[in-house]
């Protein structure tokens, strides 16, 4: 049987190093940049917690970097004694946090757990196995020819190594002389030496010693007598594995080869096909049947089934055969998996008691070459073989592939269907709170897809029901059973003021719905219509007397200035608009309210020559001066007669009474009596004042006789209602002042 080794470093991130039995892969390690390899590495480490219940201590090796020591692996002739007898006992006799200690490796990282390290020191040479601090030595369980191991053990003795360290002869020591043992152990004892005075300058925590890396080491623990060639696709590692042959084994320093074809070295032998075999589940065997490996947390399930065997001849020799493959092909799926801890395997069937004991004895020939420690139990009545084989190190599948990130691990993901009515749900509970306005929900695009085609009348019934909208939307980058939910709160609407409150009474109506609403009380009838701008009449004023004996006058017009609110005229007083806020802005509404008794009346002539006294309104209209006491009490000097003041109004168009309407007759009895009206509503607050109106001896002047409308044709005014003489009443039109000088002029109106 001819093997052959080779070796594949062209790449700086990944090394590989295969076995190959006639043609067959038999071994296979791998070590990538981004997960090397810690086992036989030597820390300084600080106790960091000690676990009584677990009776093991948690260490800082370095960085982030922990170990896990049992106190299986807790070598007490290496502590710092604390007072009590070295034995056994409990881990906290021995350890306590913030104690210093150089520790080893002896297991790899797995599913996140941190790696095994242990104060028992080994340091693997060629041949031998230093181990410090044990007094014992033996021969490795490998050699079982009894004759070989009383000769090796001879030899160990010769050696006479030093006090406090012991010897394992290793499988390569096997018909080897004195001579080759020997330097192997002055290397060994140089090496420990090296590795204390590094833990005295390293610092705690630190690495003290790094094992050799991939290819030295493969070549130290693999290399035998039986392998004819060594293949390396590297110059410089070549370089590395020739010095070390030249120092080991300098007589089979001619089987390494140095490999510079074009071809890719593990292509030329057929490899790369079986090295994808051992990552995958199912696991073909030559009779047409397969096996089936499964890994958990907690153990390896391998099955074992018939498939596509030839179904010829009896059912029992059928299964023997596929079990004999099975077996084999498990032995060598264990080694290149590095598959650990327990497995669990189901052969077919078999009736006969014989057939079972030869598929027993095939799983252990299977196993022979097996480096790890392993125990096989026997088929039990239910078909299942139990093996517990030692976890050197960590699966090789784990150096190339990694978790499945839609499945987790797991092998299955969810429908579209599932994955959309899971988002539902979450969705309808979410709902409930009533805490958010809007929400987005995220889901796969498929899922999204789904969610919009077929469950649209169940989304717009919970948008009623919770008074909600819910936005569906699809992402790419979410995996079939994940679902984001994004919440938005509700918009808040401020609700006005309650217009009346216990606290607070109803506020003041305006001015002219005030009017309006007392003339619907006085009336009793509707409300009137309203008169567009162009034919509406000017403002009635009335006058009578009040309580208290006062007079009120109420005025409405447009646009009017030269009034003040709520007082009398007084000589040479200045007259300010105090318009109301209305919607019209040249509409205001005036009240002027006098406390004096009223004076006697004094009728108005009809005409008057010279200008002064002489007062004539549009239509025939007199100016009235009765509730005036200003015009009353002022009077000429040395008359007696009273001076009428005058007063200057702007004429504005479409103010004249509508074609075809007379204008309101006396009263038939002659009698003047005033109409009473109820109290006004409280003024508004006074606006700024405009612009004030020039006292009457800074009056315009117009030339006496002439019109206002010959003099400024676009300022049309509306026709006054001419009073008769002597009557009591006022007329409606405006009145305009024509003419100039003391006392002078005509006012029209």
């Amino acid at each position: 049987m001819s093997k052959t080794m080779l070796v594949n470093v062209t790449h700086a991130e990944e090394s590989r190093v295969a076995i190959l039995e006639n043609g067959v892969l038999a071994d296979y390690e791998i070590e990538t940049s981004n997960r090397a390899s810690l086992k036989g590495n030597i820390y300084n480490a600080v106790v960091e917690n000690v676990i009584p219940s677990l009776e093991a201590a948690f260490v800082r090796l370095g960085g982030d970097l922990k170990g896990f020591l049992p106190l299986d692996e807790v070598n007490f002739k290496l502590l710092p004694s604390r007072g009590e007898a070295r034995s056994r006992g409990r881990i906290g006799q021995h350890l306590h946090s913030g104690q210093r200690l150089m520790v080893q490796v002896v297991r790899e990282p797995f599913a996140g757990k941190p790696p095994t390290v242990s104060t028992y020191f080994s340091l693997p040479g060629r041949f031998l196995v230093l181990m410090p601090g044990v007094d014992s030595s033996g021969v490795s369980r490998k050699i079982e020819d009894s004759g070989q191991r009383d000769k090796l053990k001879k030899i160990v003795e010769e050696l006479k190594p030093p006090e406090g360290f012991g010897l394992i002869v290793r499988t390569a020591g096997m018909g080897q002389t004195k001579t080759e043992l020997q330097r192997d152990l002055r290397y060994l004892l140089r090496l420990w030496e090296s590795v204390q005075r590094a833990s005295r300058a390293a610092e705690f925590p630190g690495l003290v010693y790094r094992e050799r890396d991939l290819v030295i080491r493969t070549i130290r623990d693999h290399f035998s007598p039986d392998i004819d060639e060594v293949w390396i696709d590297s110059p410089e590692v070549f370089e590395r594995a020739s010095e070390f042959f030249e120092d080991v084994v300098p007589t089979k320093a001619k089987v390494l080869k140095l490999y510079a074809g074009d071809r890719p070295l593990f292509n030329k032998f057929n490899l790369e096909e079986q090295i994808e075999s051992i990552y995958k589940r199912r696991v073909p065997l030559p009779s047409g049947g397969e096996i089936v490996i499964d890994g958990t947390e907690a153990l390896t399930a391998i099955d074992v089934n018939t498939r596509g065997s030839a179904r010829s001849g009896e059912a029992e020799d059928a299964a023997v055969q596929t079990n004999l493959e099975a077996a084999a092909e498990i032995g060598r799926q264990m080694r290149l998996r590095d598959l650990g801890g327990l497995l669990v395997i189901d052969f077919i069937d078999m009736m006969k008691t014989g057939n079972q004991k030869k598929v027993e004895k095939a799983m252990r020939d299977g196993m022979k070459g097996d480096k790890a420690r392993y125990d096989i139990t026997r088929i039990s009545k239910l078909g299942l073989l139990e093996i517990a084989r030692q976890r050197i190190k960590g699966e090789k599948m784990g150096a190339s592939y990694a978790t499945c990130l839609a499945c987790e691990g797991y092998g299955l993901v969810k429908n579209v269907e599932s994955a959309a009515l899971s988002a539902l749900r979450k969705l309808q509970a979410r709902s409930t709170r009533g805490d958010f306005g809007r929400m987005r929900m995220g889901v796969p695009n498929e899922v999204a897809a789904w969610i919009l085609n077929n469950k649209r009348e169940e989304l717009s019934a919970l948008e009623r029901r919770h008074n909600i909208k819910v936005v569906v939307e699809g992402k790419g980058t979410l995996r079939r059973h994940e679902a984001e939910f994004e919440t938005f709160p509700r918009e808040r609407v401020e609700a006005p003021p309650a217009l009346a409150s216990p606290d607070r009474s109803l506020p003041p109506l305006p001015p002219d719905a005030a009017e309006l609403k007392r003339a619907l009380q006085e009336e009793g009838g509707e409300p009137p219509e309203v008169e567009t701008p162009a034919a509406a009449a000017g403002g009635a004023d009335t006058e009578g007397p009040s309580e208290g004996g006062a007079k009120r006058r109420r005025r409405r017009r447009r646009g009017g200035r030269g009034r003040s609110r709520g007082g009398a005229v007084s000589e040479g007083a200045v007259l300010q608009d105090a318009p109301r806020e209305a919607e019209d802005a040249e509409s205001e509404d005036e009240e002027e309210i006098t406390t004096s008794a009223p004076p006697p009346t004094v009728p108005a002539p009809a005409a008057a020559a010279g200008g002064n006294g002489e007062w004539e309104g549009e239509g025939g209209e007199e100016a009235d001066t009765e509730g005036d006491p200003a015009l009353a009490e002022d009077a000429e000097p040395g008359t007696g007669e009273p001076r009428r003041r005058r007063r200057r109004r702007r004429r504005r168009r479409g103010r004249g009474v509508p074609a075809g309407e007379a204008a309101a007759p006396p009263p038939a009895n002659g009698s003047q009596e005033p109409v009473p009206m109820p109290m006004p509503a409280p003024p508004p607050p006074p606006r700024p004042p405009r612009e004030q109106v020039p006292a009457e001896d800074e009056g315009v002047f117009v030339p006496k006789h002439v019109r206002a409308d010959q003099l400024m044709p676009a300022a049309v005014g509306r026709t006054g209602e001419q009073r008769p003489a002597g009557g009591g009443g006022r007329g409606r039109g405006r009145r305009r002042r024509r003419g100039g000088g003391d006392g002078g002029g005509l006012l029209e109106e």
